[in-house]
């Protein structure tokens, strides 16, 4: 495929994603809407958030084994035309139980956006520009998430929740319009084996199963840290909430920036190399949250941003290329791996600062980030 096609099918899977991490993270922004429409707290409120997380953590595997099954291209237009459809039911919930159940389908329907993108991608290409394109594709998620809550933030002001998922609604149906343009490479794998024995025929693999854990570990240090930038910013460093969106925002460029470094670095070091400065990076960033200081915060959540794309972008790519046939599957497992991860990671955080303060739940993570730096700088095969 030429450069413009390349950047054509990324395009068109990134634009999906981008959507469905904005949706998922812009949804916190509008809870104090919410709250005030349906006259109860915002910790009741916060019920939307749990019904959209839970069925987009746990399905991703699912969506992946049926799209390697029946078309990876097919499952993207009904996950997009059903999240489309989805939101815009959001919009019009009449209570917050209905609204809660409306969130709950969106997350249905936004669970396997990832994982078969992700497939796509592994289905059409190989090698270095796989790698790229993966890079480039998690940028576009996190940007997605950094510019829900830069500008999620300024449209609250100047609208409501209400408006904001019809906003979102109408993106998601452009998007499922453009998906009709994606190249489809006519390969269905109607001979697959069952769920389950699908699962345990990757996890025969070794350097699967390393390069799962890996992925969890990643997720469950750099999303656990990230969840809690933005309050680390406002509370303990005492900056104003339009600036922590700044913040949040280069976290996503320097993700998707970070996916064109990655093509250059694999010219001339090995994977093994470029998951051990991707660790290094996380390291360097939370050193430098340590030091309790604002400026050297942006440069930390810059740092994250970077060393999660080097260390994700490596290890999504594996996956795909050693997955022969079950390339939709292994994509959902290392989704549930990064995500599940950092949802971990996440509750982790909050029991520390029930007990403790930041510096010591980022000294946590520094010290336990050591663990897959040691198996990065171990691992030939990956």
């Amino acid at each position: 495929m030429n450069f413009m096609k390349n950047y054509f099918v990324l395009i068109l899977v990134g634009f999906a994603g981008f959507i469905s991490a904005a949706d998922n993270w812009v949804a916190s922004l509008l809870l104090p809407s919410m709250s005030e429409d349906f006259a109860i707290s915002i910790s009741q409120a916060s019920i939307v958030l749990t019904a959209y997380l839970i069925p987009y953590g746990v399905l991703q595997p699912i969506y992946g084994y049926y799209s390697d099954r029946y078309g990876r291209k097919n499952i993207l237009l009904l996950l997009m035309f059903f999240l489309s459809l989805s939101t815009l039911l959001c919009s019009i919930a009449p209570t917050i139980i209905l609204l809660t159940v409306c969130r709950f389908i969106t997350g249905l329907f936004a669970a396997g956006i990832i994982a078969v993108s992700l497939g796509i991608l592994g289905e059409l290409y190989k090698k270095e520009i796989l790698t790229k394109l993966v890079g480039l594709f998690l940028g576009l998620i996190f940007l997605g998430q950094g510019l829900s809550s830069a500008v999620g933030g300024w449209l609250i002001e100047i609208s409501n929740w209400r408006n904001i998922f019809i906003l979102f609604s109408i993106l998601s149906l452009l998007s499922f319009l453009s998906i009709f343009f994606l190249p489809s490479s006519g390969f269905i794998n109607t001979q697959k084996s069952a769920f389950i024995k699908a699962i345990f025929s990757l996890l025969k693999k070794s350097t699967l199963r390393k390069i799962y854990f890996l992925a969890f570990c990643n997720g469950f240090i750099v999303l656990g840290t990230y969840s809690y930038i933005g309050a680390y910013f406002s509370t303990a460093l005492g900056v104003d909430y339009k600036y922590v969106g700044v913040g949040l925002m280069l976290f996503g460029i320097v993700c998707f920036l970070t996916g064109f470094l990655n093509r250059l670095l694999l010219k001339d070091f090995s994977n093994r190399k470029i998951l051990m400065y991707g660790f290094s990076c996380s390291i360097m960033s939370l050193l430098l949250l340590i030091c309790h200081n604002i400026i050297l915060t942006y440069i930390a959540t810059m740092l994250l941003g970077m060393g999660y794309i080097l260390v994700q972008s490596i290890l999504a790519s594996r996956a795909l290329d050693l997955a022969l046939n079950d390339k939709g599957l292994s994509s959902g497992i290392i989704g549930v791996a990064i995500f599940g991860g950092g949802g971990i990671g996440t509750y982790l955080g909050s029991l520390v600062l029930n007990i403790s303060n930041y510096q010591i739940l980022f000294l946590l993570f520094l010290c336990l980030i050591v663990v897959p730096l040691l198996i990065s700088m171990g691992s030939k095969d990956i």
